[in-house]
């Protein structure tokens, strides 16, 4: 007989490392953002470099709101 509990304990284990891989995915693609603003703006393509600046922003909001999800999990254990 499958035990509930040891079954909801690994889901929330393999959720937790899938937010933290995420949180790993959501940061390499942020900074790789703002090296290519940063690229942009010095070629003078300044608007261009907003926008891909916003969508950085984005990138680690994502990874923010991830890792506080992840950390809540660690506090359920």
């Amino acid at each position: 007989m499958k035990d509930p509990k040891a079954d909801l304990r690994r889901a929330i284990l393999d959720y937790k490392a899938a937010l933290e891989d995420m949180v790993r995915v959501e940061d390499d693609m942020a900074s790789c953002l703002v090296m290519l603003a940063d690229e942009l703006d010095r070629q003078g393509q300044h608007r261009t470099a907003d926008a891909v600046q916003r969508a950085s922003h984005y990138h680690r909001a994502v990874s923010i709101k991830s890792r506080a999800i992840a950390a809540s999990l660690s506090l359920a254990d």
